[in-house]
């Protein structure tokens, strides 16, 4: 019996037993009704989402990282006046001051935002509301080949894409497994928050509905990679039925949404307080510095520039084509926070001399008129760091789970082409509709594009005579 003809039988019976219960049905299966819906689910989930994302993105939250951001700087503002009664060298200053500090308040500013959102999630979780997405999920991802079962790893990868891509080692299908792994690290994990939380409160204060529009661009980017994929592999439409177990609707628990909160927190600050310092400092020495260890007088003699200008030039086409945004983009492969610390350091401080990094006015004070980002290119630059290979940590963990360097290969090249080719659409398009012209780039753009799609069929050649 093939798994098409099982899933009838199975769906023939599920049938029959729904119809000898019918008279007992429950509020939860009332809701579900609706809620579990192919269509009517995804509006639902769209406004319960748009509700979270104006409690933690506009109302909530920006007040308790104003409040918090007071206390930062104040403590570090102590912390320069005592430095500098000791008379401390200028090399030292600004290594702890703007480098290493500087660096890690930008980060942690964003804090109470992540908290909030990581709060909601989890009362949605507890609910027994999030069971419900993974249904109304499944109609659409057996369109790529993939089961409901590639959801949790995905819903997993809210949080960090590594668990996630561990947990999908529960996938027996081998080709369903690789395409969930490859897929998972395009969802927005707790590291992007802050790239998003900076640059739309930056550029899109105060509108709510941007978020949203990230998140379910993130949808579209999965569902159209999956399509890529499914060519790839040349995989058929997934027949196999998801078995989930969906509990009863429930209040959800105020003391564990809050203790999941804090433990996520902690583990975020942990980070940050590790990696993103270290990654801070070595940013702040190469932007100051030149390969003789002189501090130069200008970030064009530095080593940081040396480092980041071939790259800024291959982002032209994407609308940022400047050092600092290439330099930030790739200590993102260390760790996404890590953008966030490297724009500060490189925009706000070795540039404007200006402490109050996470101020919205001198952010975009500072990545308008050094940095020559538009509202557009900022979203580009946006989509760019969020559907661009995810942290190394993470591609250690693809690694494991392929279970091959070729596949590995094939794995971080297929997300840094999507990520470039999101990138470079919002902009060229974007463009287009706000100034009815081309941009300058293109031509080279749409080159770019039919060697990128030519590729992916030059791999589904090499897949099907080689497997």
């Amino acid at each position: 019996m093939t798994n098409k003809d099982f899933s009838k039988q199975a769906q023939n019976i599920a049938s029959l037993v729904m119809q000898q219960n019918n008279n007992k049905k429950t509020i939860s299966d009332r809701l579900d009704q609706w809620i579990t819906h192919p269509i009517l689910g995804l509006v639902i989930f769209a406004l319960i989402m748009w509700i979270v994302f104006s409690i933690s993105q506009v109302w909530i939250g920006p007040w308790l990282s104003d409040t918090l951001m007071i206390g930062l700087e104040a403590g570090v503002n102590a912390i320069a006046a005592l430095i500098e009664s000791y008379d401390v060298s200028f090399f030292w200053q600004g290594l702890i001051i703007e480098g290493i500090l500087g660096g890690f308040i930008a980060v942690i500013g964003f804090l109470p935002l992540i908290m909030v959102l990581l709060f909601l999630l989890q009362l949605l979780e507890d609910s027994g509301y999030m069971a419900r997405v993974a249904l109304v999920f499944n109609h659409y991802f057996s369109h790529l080949g993939l089961s409901g079962a590639s959801i949790i790893p995905m819903y997993v990868g809210t949080a960090c894409s590594i668990p996630a891509i561990l947990s999908t080692k529960t996938i027996k299908d081998d080709r369903q497994r690789k395409m969930t792994i490859m897929l998972t690290p395009f969802v927005p994990c707790g590291a992007k928050l802050p790239i998003i939380a900076l640059f739309l409160s930056v550029f899109f204060f105060g509108q709510a509905y941007m978020t949203l529009l990230v998140y379910a661009l993130a949808i579209v980017v999965i569902y159209i990679s999956g399509l890529g994929l499914k060519y790839v592999f040349q995989q058929t439409n997934a027949h196999h039925m998801l078995v989930i177990e969906l509990p009863e609707y429930k209040r959800p628990s105020l003391t564990l949404g809050f203790k999941s909160m804090i433990e996520r927190a902690k583990d975020f600050i942990k980070n940050a307080a590790t990696i993103i310092v270290l990654m801070n400092g070595f940013i702040w020495l190469t932007a100051n510095f030149n390969f003789q260890f002189i501090a130069v007088e200008s970030a064009s003699d530095s080593i940081l520039y040396f480092i980041s200008s071939p790259i800024a030039f291959l982002l032209i086409p994407l609308g940022f084509g400047f050092w600092g945004f290439a330099a930030a983009a790739l200590s993102g492969f260390v760790a996404k926070e890590e953008v966030v610390g490297a724009l500060a350091v490189i925009f706000v401080f070795t540039v404007t001399s200006d402490f109050d990094v996470v101020g919205i006015d001198s952010a975009r004070r500072a990545l308008m008129d050094v940095g020559g980002l538009t509202s557009l290119s900022a979203l580009s630059f946006l989509a760019f760091n969020l559907f661009t290979p995810p942290c190394f940590a993470a591609i250690g963990a693809m690694n494991t789970e392929l279970k091959s360097k070729k596949w590995l290969v094939f794995a971080v090249g297929y997300q840094l082409m999507i990520g470039y080719l999101v990138a470079m659409l919002i902009f060229q398009i974007g463009t287009l509709i706000t100034t009815q012209h081309l941009s300058s780039s293109w031509l080279i753009s749409l080159i770019i594009f039919i060697l990128s799609i030519s590729s992916i069929v030059m791999v589904r050649q090499r897949v099907v005579h080689h497997g």
